[in-house]
């Protein structure tokens, strides 16, 4: 709808990663569900939320979704997403040309739900580590809502404050795990059927007997048969998609 657009330009999120665009199963049922309860009731349920978990299994999908059901509900909400890096390096503009009122205007007053992507960068910034720990306290105290991700538990970020880890663990700390087989051939269904893209299921289970790491590899096994299909008129068969792994995946010496 209209109204939602505005504030989602600003707020960095992709429109695409959304609750309904995202399966759920074992492997990622706790994390969803939560996630789903702060979009519900932001700043009050698992504040904060903590997501971790390997590259590509979902978690920045995780953050839009929570994003974007909150500005759904609530057009005027003032969502900031972004990752860590990016917090560091604005940080830094800031302290360098003076504009610190400003940076701290933006993520303590001016910013209802705070998404913080990859927070494990901030091990070993000091400087930045203090001012996210003063950010923190501040939208927590307001009961603004916090969502972050990361490749590990707080525990072992490496050069990570111990009042931040504390803070972390005040909420809720979940972890999205490997997607399973049944769960690859689902994945693969539901970003077939967004795609509008036939895929057949002998197909689909090929894809998700070959492609077990993450998500992010099973969607552009994917897109890439998508695309060599429109541009080929190939029929989608199984010589076709070991084809196209074989291209995408050289390490795996079975797809011959």
């Amino acid at each position: 709808p209209a109204p939602i657009a505005q504030p989602r330009i600003g707020s960095g999120l992709n429109v695409r990663f959304t609750f309904e665009t995202y399966v759920v199963a074992d492997s990622n049922q706790l994390p969803a569900a939560a996630a789903h309860a702060v979009a519900d009731a932001p700043g009050r349920n698992y504040n904060p939320l903590f997501i971790y978990g390997g590259t590509g299994l979902g978690k920045t999908h995780l953050l839009h979704a929570v994003g974007n059901r909150i500005l759904q509900r609530n057009p005027g909400s003032r969502i900031v997403y972004l990752s860590s890096e990016e917090f560091t390096n604005q940080f830094i503009e800031s302290v360098r040309h003076n504009r610190m009122p400003d940076f701290r205007r933006r993520y303590r007053d001016e910013c209802d739900v705070l998404l913080i992507d990859d927070i494990q960068f901030l091990g070993n910034k000091q400087e930045t580590q203090n001012e996210f720990f003063y950010t923190f306290n501040a939208l927590h105290q307001m009961s603004k809502a916090i969502v972050l991700t990361s490749d590990t538990v707080p525990s072992e970020i490496p050069g990570l404050e111990e009042r931040l880890r504390s803070r972390f663990a005040m909420g809720l700390i979940t972890d999205v795990q490997e997607p399973n087989y049944e769960m690859r051939i689902a994945i693969l269904k539901k970003k077939a059927a967004q795609e509008t893209f036939e895929l057949p299921d002998e197909v689909a289970q090929f894809i998700a007997r070959h492609v077990v790491r993450n998500v992010r590899e099973l969607e552009g096994a994917l897109i890439k048969l998508a695309a060599v299909h429109s541009l080929t008129k190939q029929p989608v068969n199984e010589a076709l998609v070991a084809q196209v792994l074989k291209d995408l995946l050289p390490a795996k010496p079975t797809l011959d």
